[in-house]
């Protein structure tokens, strides 16, 4: 679409403009678009720069357009979705949600191509009215009303709602009497995505790779315990680059967040329940944190960041739960955790926990520290991606 360049141009201005972003945040995104593709705003988002009001002030004002949310994608209507053949659908990356008096809306995060409009006005019979959106809500809508798939957004998805259980399948897809039979989503493990999620996966053992008792390999783990804190988000990135499996990637976030925490530790979140893989401080050690096993919905501190999928800061409420998690990790409540989700392709696969032990925890920098996690979640994938480049 020969608009969309300029309209992320203009939009990313804007945001420096009114001081939501920072040249340097704008680099960074830069940087991240350049390995994964999409637009730059998508990756400002992403990155956890912007929040999706901004990113929707910005994006009505600079393309003159109103902003469709997620609740207008989420919620558009079967007559709308079936008002578009599906090929421009799928060709012009667009979304209709609303059918109105003759007047049919769409989410496209380009609305002034001309040749898209021109395509389905044609097609349609109805005015068509564009609304700007969110390149990563865009693809979302149409992944979950159309089962469409693009794999070049992989960098850029967001968080997805659970689709509700009285969903519609897509305009021509078979009746609820024969539903279609759609093949698995594989996951970055590799399985299905209801498949029990093991991030010992993110732990290669291939044929070539020295294994926990080859001495080459501790010398490897010494060297990256004398390297120097990544204190910086650069030198975090650096880090995060480098990892070859998850324990370098703890060991990395373990390191940029020494100063702001006393205990870290990072779980595996999995089909089955929680379970520590590596940490630090009192009580944290990983081999103690490798015996704490917690199930899902027992409702202890990890549900709320597990259940949300987003960030929890606060006290740890006295329950039973919480209690006997506590009376493995060190016998006492802490005084306030932060604990946040690491997404890879739209599964959470880990916790990332952070608390001062008994004394309060400084209120911590939400956006930086979600900054992180989104970090943390690409370096899991790059994993992937390099085990996927061996094997071809």
């Amino acid at each position: 679409m020969d608009g969309e360049p300029l309209i992320a141009r203009r939009v990313a201005e804007y945001l420096l403009e009114h001081g939501w972003i920072t040249p340097d945040q704008i680099d960074e995104a830069r940087r991240t678009q350049s390995f994964f593709g999409g637009r730059l705003d998508s990756h400002l988002l992403r990155l956890g720069y912007v929040s999706e009001p901004v990113l929707g002030e910005a994006l009505t004002d600079v393309a003159g357009v109103p902003y469709a949310s997620w609740e207008h994608l989420r919620t558009a209507t079967a007559e709308a979705l079936e008002a578009i053949p599906l090929p421009l659908v799928e060709r012009h990356r667009v979304c209709p949600f609303r059918l109105e008096q003759g007047r049919l809306r769409i989410a496209t995060a380009n609305p002034r191509d001309p040749v898209a409009l021109r395509e389905i006005q044609a097609a349609v019979g109805h005015t068509v009215e564009p609304w700007i959106a969110a390149e990563p809500r865009v693809y979302q809508a149409l992944e979950r009303h159309y089962r469409l798939k693009f794999e070049s957004t992989r960098g850029i998805r967001l968080v997805p709602e659970q689709s509700p259980a009285h969903e519609r399948s897509r305009p021509g897809a078979p009746s609820e009497e024969a539903p279609a039979s759609p093949e698995p989503e594989v996951g970055l493990d590799g399985r299905p995505m209801d498949a029990q999620f093991e991030i010992d996966d993110f732990m290669p053992r291939e044929a070539g790779d020295a294994s926990e008792t080859d001495p080459a390999r501790h010398a490897s783990r010494a060297a990256v315990a004398r390297a120097p804190e990544p204190a910086s988000l650069d030198g975090l990135d650096e880090a995060l680059a480098a990892a070859r499996d998850r324990d370098e990637i703890a060991e990395a976030l373990f390191a940029f967040c020494g100063e702001r925490a006393t205990r870290c530790g990072l779980f595996a979140a999995g089909k089955d329940g929680i379970r520590g893989v590596a940490g630090r401080g009192r009580a944290f050690e990983t081999e103690q944190l490798r015996a704490v096993t917690v199930p899902s919905g027992s409702g202890t501190v990890f549900d709320t960041a597990l259940t949300s999928r987003d960030f929890y800061f606060g006290v740890v409420p006295a329950l039973p739960a919480n209690r006997d998690l506590y009376t493995a990790l060190g016998g006492r409540l802490p005084a306030t955790v932060l604990v946040l989700p690491i997404v890879v392709k739209e599964r959470t696969v880990a916790l990332f926990y952070l608390d001062a032990d008994d004394a309060p925890m400084t209120r911590p920098d939400i956006p930086l520290m979600r900054r992180v996690a989104a970090k943390a979640g690409l370096a899991f994938e790059l994993l992937l991606l390099r085990k996927k480049l061996r094997e071809i």
